[in-house]
Order: structure tokens, then C-alpha cells, then sequence
């Protein structure tokens, strides 16, 4: 058994050997209409849903999970959407970046940020105790400083754009983008041995 805790001493930033052709996958998503991502708030940032609720795409799960909740009384989380949208039948570069994980796989979903679009410094996970789940992302465009800055704790990341990257995101982060369509997906996964392991087997640098 390998817990979260543990798992961590590989580090909070880990590149995964798991990449996509980049221009090969915007071909097959072009068709594909981008919504507001977080639309209570007046911010350039929209999404794209590879999993939702129902595999509609651009569901409630583009939504603030806290804010969806405390609304309707339901608890939603990053388990309530599960449910492949077609983007992920008719795009064979996401599938090759999703299927390592499908078991495990929670909401997921590309983020575009236009130019000022935003997150402010925060960290996703306020729960204490057993960890839930953990975040994967592949920068796709324009992720990278001057581009888009993606801040981690006090220090910008830099990314090989089409690979996929554990991180921590217990730790507080923020991204900026000073671009139009700076885009990558984001992927929620369950915590547990075996997507660690597999995590473990496909890190870069072992």
C-alpha cells in the first residue's frame, strides 16, 4: 500500500511519460464549443467537458462544486462526474491521455483562459484527513511564462506542453494569462493505491 503522504516524497511536481500530439488533438475538438467556465463569476475563462454528469457537454460540471452545492443541497464532488462526454469518443489524442486513468477517472475537462483570464491564489483541497483525489494536467498552449504564468507557492512553473504532470495542489497556486486561448486539460482522479502506483509507473525521471 502506498498512501498520498508517502507518495509525496516523490515530490509536489512530478512529469509523466504520457504525452499527447497537441495540434492533432485541437483538429479533432474544433467542431467543440468552449462555455463559461464558473459562470457566477465575470471571469475570460471557459471549458470544455470530457466527463459530466450526464456526458452532456459544458453540464454543471463547469460550475463552482462548492457553490452547486450549498445552492441545491446536493454534495457534489469531483466524483459526480464520471460520465465520458463525446469529446473524449471523438478525440483519439485525449483518450491517450485519459485511458491510463479511466478507472479512476473523476471530473475532467480542458480550461481556455483568454487574455486576463484568471484563478487567484487558492488550494483545492480544505478537507482534512484521508485524500480524495488528486489532479493531473496536461498544458496544452501558451502555458508557459510570458504567456500564461502558473504559479506554484512563490515560484512560476514551467511545462513541456502536451505532457502530462502530477500536482499537488494542496499547496497554493494561481495562474494568470496575459494571451488569448491559453488552454490545457485538467484531470481529477481518485486517490488510492492503485492510481498511485500508476502514477509510479509512468513518472519521466525514475
Amino acid at each position: 500500500m502506498v498512501n498520498y503522504s508517502e507518495f509525496l516524497t516523490y515530490g509536489d511536481f512530478i512529469p509523466l511519460n504520457l504525452r499527447c500530439d497537441v495540434n492533432k488533438l485541437f483538429k479533432e475538438i474544433k467542431d467543440f464549443k468552449f462555455s463559461q467556465y464558473n459562470p457566477r463569476k465575470n471571469i475570460p475563462r471557459y471549458g470544455l467537458s470530457i466527463t459530466s454528469i450526464d456526458g452532456k457537454v459544458n453540464g454543471i460540471d463547469l460550475d463552482s462544486i462548492y457553490q452547486l452545492s450549498k445552492e441545491t443541497g446536493i454534495d457534489y464532488d469531483e466524483d459526480s462526474f464520471t460520465t465520458l462526454t463525446d469529446v473524449y469518443y471523438k478525440s483519439e489524442e485525449v483518450r491517450k491521455i485519459v485511458d491510463p486513468f479511466k478507472p479512476w477517472l473523476c471530473r475532467t475537462h480542458f480550461l481556455n483562459f483568454k487574455r486576463g483570464g484568471y484563478f487567484p491564489p487558492h488550494i483545492d483541497n480544505y478537507r482534512f484527513g484521508e485524500q480524495r483525489f488528486m489532479r493531473l494536467l496536461v498544458p496544452l498552449r501558451k502555458c508557459n511564462p510570458p504567456n500564461m504564468y502558473f504559479m506554484y507557492e512563490d515560484k512560476p512553473l514551467n511545462f513541456n506542453e502536451g505532457y502530462t504532470y502530477f500536482l499537488n495542489t494542496n499547496k497554493r497556486h494561481a495562474i494568470f494569462s496575459y494571451k488569448e486561448d491559453t488552454t490545457m486539460l485538467v484531470m481529477n482522479i481518485k486517490c488510492c493505491d492503485e492510481s498511485i502506483k500508476k502514477i509510479l509507473k509512468n513518472m519521466m525521471y525514475k
